[in-house]
């Protein structure tokens, strides 16, 4: 028999789907569809005709896996993904509110197209679980059936309202047509079929999608001594003329006798908007809170006015006392999307006035674009414990400073920036032995696609510490270090952000508001010391003579950069412009914008071709759309000059303020620690419960099925 025509066979027998939707074909022509729409007929046609196997007994199912994570993958928690993971495979539980077919994908990107799918469902007629591997065509919103099969059913089966399946794949199958589950950021795609759907594919029912890393550690200890600390806001007002809002507030330790360890935190997080006068809670309800900051204060003598801070309700942050400078050591950080973090077993933050601090700053970010008013109680809850780790840890801020000086062009496929933390603070502060990286957190807004913490000793790039290769703003959790890293003193850090602006039609400056951007690192690390953050950013002249603007009206560049360095806006002489007026009101809506009100006022001197504009006016209105105007800035401002700044947890200067080169090192290529090699499977593996019969059946076909490959092959 012709080996082709022998495989044809061997794969018909061994498909149980029937699935006039799902055909097999790499759309490499239109002779490929052909074969594959005939694929998909004859499937049906011998379905059909096929034996019907055993019903699994949903009763006297129980799944003997402990699950690792779960997550509820809608709002309302009619999906609902867990698993768990060893060295090369993971396993799912996929529980879902249809009695039709469930759809599972993973991807980099949230569309269905080239996205690896999971199709599985519960025949009505006899009680069979069924499982098909298939992708996303690359041209429509279409499944298509794998042409080897890679994932392996455990088992499943559904009551009158839900579908439950358990299935297992490698994380690298070593097929094109799947997807490889690594450290990244996945794209998590799920869909419902209507009631009765058992391998058909009409219109979704629900569908959706959320970002996820399924590589994580356990997220909570199992530790009886945990204690809680709620620190959070008392119905802080929102108002509806604000479209971004710092608030700061002060809040006092707990009274420990002896030094206890924070081990966790979590968000808490309680908004109800405003309607007719009154709070309202809203089950549904959008929160403004965008991200939360927790520092730890530096002891002050003045105890008194400490304490009356904690009674108070909080500052708006750029009004915030300048006493409160002193809260500069970072100890929690949280953004949207994040359940909270739990430290490494060998690691603690030491909590209270005998080992950690008696008063902590907690900073609220509010992004409330849509100018709603809210009523809002949110903030953190630490746990800590008596239990002493192994270490005291503390926390780094890394990247690039916050500042408008951070400029990203509109309409680019990938434009780089980057932060250092140079050798001349390191070298200062980390000890002699060095520390040891145990977490990172990664953090930008929503153009960011990319980031990485770059490590550099000497003249050479070691593996990165941390990367994150499909960054969605959606989702940001810490990213545990395997082993740890040991950084020494001299040691160089280097935070790299990737941005896609292609959907603005702008520049988008740093600051805090969620329609500007960030590049930032937070790493978590031990021993402890007085290093709270080492950031840096372009100086203000090498800044503006990049985009050709040599001088400004009314004020020197040394000025503009002391503007851009201090906390607070400064006011010096502009000369009127046009629709002054209406930026003001933007700016105002903005809150804190760090210094993009400035950069509108700074009106053009020299040259003589930019004359009387202002710099922001002269921004909107460069050629971004020239590849080589955006790539020579670039460039410019990743491999240029860099002011270095290294700041202690009192807020004073670790190291003198530098103005450097970047770094000159040779970059490393591949961040892989090794290559795997990888050979295709030929054997399909288990997609149905069966009688142990069948499964002899199906076992003398996969034997068929691998011969006729092999005879392929040759």
């Amino acid at each position: 028999m012709n080996p082709r025509i022998l495989l044809t066979v061997a794969a018909f027998l061994l498909c149980d789907a029937k699935l006039p939707g799902l055909n097999p074909t790499t759309l490499n022509g239109a002779d490929a569809t052909q074969r594959s729409e005939h694929y998909g007929r004859s499937a049906i046609r011998r379905n059909a005709a096929r034996q019907r196997r055993e019903a699994f007994d949903p009763k006297t199912y129980e799944s003997s896996l402990t699950w690792a994570h779960s997550e509820r993958l809608d709002d309302n928690g009619d999906v609902v993904l867990r698993w768990v993971t060893s060295d090369s495979r993971v396993t799912f539980r996929l529980e879902a509110r249809t009695r039709g077919y469930v759809g599972l994908g993973f991807s980099a990107a949230q569309s269905m197209r080239g996205a690896d799918l999971v199709v599985a469902w519960v025949d009505d007629r006899n009680g069979n679980a069924q499982i098909l591997d298939c992708h996303g065509s690359e041209y429509e919103d279409r499944a298509v059936a794998d042409e080897v099969q890679n994932y392996e059913l455990i088992s499943g089966y559904q009551n009158d309202t839900h579908t439950t399946v358990e299935f297992r794949r490698q994380l690298d199958t070593c097929d094109r047509q799947d997807f490889v589950i690594g450290e990244d950021t996945t794209q998590i795609l799920w869909a419902l079929g209507p009631n009765g759907s058992d391998g058909q594919l009409p219109s979704h029912v629900q569908k959706g999608s959320r970002p996820l890393r399924l590589l994580q550690p356990l997220s909570k200890p199992d530790d009886a001594s945990l204690m809680q600390w709620d620190i959070r806001l008392n119905d802080l007002n929102i108002p509806n003329v604000m479209a971004t809002l710092f608030w700061c507030k002060i809040f006092k330790a707990p009274e420990l006798q002896r030094k206890h360890h924070m081990v966790g935190y979590e968000p808490i997080i309680e908004s109800r908007p405003i309607k007719n006068g009154r709070p309202v809670a809203e089950a549904k309800g959008q929160s403004p809170v965008h991200h939360m900051v927790l520092y730890e204060c530096a002891e002050d003598r003045d105890a008194y006015a400490w304490n009356e801070w904690a009674k108070g309700d909080g500052f708006y942050g750029p009004n915030r006392p300048s006493e409160w400078a002193i809260c500069a050591n970072p100890v929690a950080a949280w953004a949207m999307g994040s359940k909270g973090e739990f430290l490494p077993e060998n690691v603690g933050i030491p909590i209270g006035k005998r080992g950690g601090a008696s008063f902590y700053m907690l900073e609220v970010h509010y992004d409330n674009q849509e100018l709603h008013e809210v009523l809002d109680s949110s903030g953190i809850r630490i746990h800590y414990t008596p239990q002493l780790r192994a270490h005291d840890a503390a926390l780094l801020g890394a990247g690039i400073g916050v500042s408008a000086l951070h400029v990203i062009p509109p309409k680019q496929r990938h434009y780089r920036t980057v932060g250092i933390c140079g050798a001349e603070c390191t070298n200062t502060m980390i000890p002699d032995e060095g520390i040891t990286i145990v977490s990172v957190l990664l953090h930008a807004h929503s153009t960011a696609k990319k980031i990485s913490l770059k490590h550099v000793r000497g003249n050479d790039e070691l593996p990165r510490v941390s990367e994150e290769n499909s960054y969605d703003v959606r989702y940001q959790q810490s990213r545990i270090v395997p082993g740890g890293r040991k950084f020494l003193k001299g040691d160089t850090l280097i935070t790299e952000c990737t941005y896609d602006s292609t959907q603005r039609d702008k520049p988008i400056l740093g600051g805090y508001s969620a329609m500007q951007e960030m590049c930032l690192s937070f790493v978590l690390y031990y021993p402890r010391t007085q290093l709270a953050g080492c950031y840096s950013m372009t100086p203000a002249k090498e800044f503006f003579e990049t985009f050709g603007v040599k001088e400004f009206y009314g004020v020197n560049m040394m000025q503009v950069e002391n503007t851009f360095l201090s906390s607070s806006y400064v006011e010096y002489p502009i000369l009127p412009i046009d629709n002054q007026g209406k930026e003001s009101e933007e700016v105002g809506r903005q809150g804190d914008d760090q210094g993009v009100g400035f950069m509108k006022e700074l009106v053009i001197k020299e040259p003589t071709e930019f004359r009387n504009k202002t710099f922001m006016a002269h921004l909107n209105e460069m050629p971004w759309s020239e590849t080589l105007l955006t790539e020579q800035i670039e460039k410019t401002l990743y491999r240029g000059m860099h002011m270095t700044f290294c700041k202690k947890n009192d807020d004073s200067w670790g190291a003198p303020v530098q103005i450097q080169n970047y770094p000159n090192f040779t970059e490393l290529t591949n961040n892989d620690t090794s290559e795997k090699s990888c050979h295709y499977k030929s054997v399909r593996l288990p997609s149905v419960t069966k009688t142990n019969a069948a499964t002899k059946l199906s076992v003398r076909w996969s034997a068929i099925l691998a011969a006729s490959l092999l005879a392929i092959s040759r």
